[in-house]
């Protein structure tokens, strides 16, 4: 049974029923610094509630302790947002998570002769299990008011390299996220921004 009885609050947590006493506090307690905390949680939960259904159970329930990556993900972008809750640092966002290792010497630039297009390089580690040569290289773009959703780019980590198709509006975008999805889509690696 879940729901409230009188100051008791009968719920689940963790798959584990718990009860506990509702908080009390006196109306108006809340200092000015509490408050403006209360604010900025309310706007980074607002931003992380996009991906509750996309992004965080593609690539964040694989990684976070207990399949709650949620959790994850709004500890990892919350960096990103100033303390009035506004998005202040878009290169401090992260769209991935995961034990795959990025590449060492991970480079992206927009192609001069194409600014339709993202020149990549990479260095991969001569230790790097096989099995790794398989992943596949994605994206996700940053437009002043959005962020694409993961783009797969058809490249595996074995070629070193790439030349990267932008999606449509490229002239607008100004930055990107580089990380790798493992062969068999059960794994992801940390990302990399680059401003572009």
């Amino acid at each position: 049974m879940k729901g409230k009885v009188g100051p008791i609050v009968r719920t689940s947590w963790n798959g584990i029923e718990v009860e506990r006493s509702l908080p009390q506090r006196p109306k108006n307690a809340w200092s000015e610094r509490q408050i403006l905390h209360r604010e900025r949680f309310k706007m980074i939960n607002e931003y992380c509630r996009k991906y509750k259904y996309t992004l965080i159970p593609q690539i964040w329930n694989l990684t976070a302790e207990y399949g709650h990556g949620y959790n994850a993900f709004l500890k990892a972008n919350s960096a990103a947002f100033a303390l009035d809750g506004k998005l202040t640092d878009v290169e401090k966002l992260h769209f991935s998570a995961g034990e795959l290792p990025l590449p060492q010497l991970l480079k992206a630039k927009r192609s001069a002769e194409d600014p339709s297009k993202v020149e990549v390089t990479w260095m991969n580690d001569e230790n790097l299990p096989r099995v790794f040569s398989h992943d596949e290289l994605m994206m996700v773009c940053a437009y002043p008011d959005h962020f694409t959703a993961p783009i797969e780019t058809g490249v595996l980590r074995k070629n070193g390299e790439a030349l990267i198709a932008l999606p449509e509006d490229y002239e607008n975008i100004g930055g990107i996220w580089l990380f790798f999805r493992a062969y068999k889509k059960d794994g992801y690696s940390g990302d990399q921004y680059f401003g572009i």
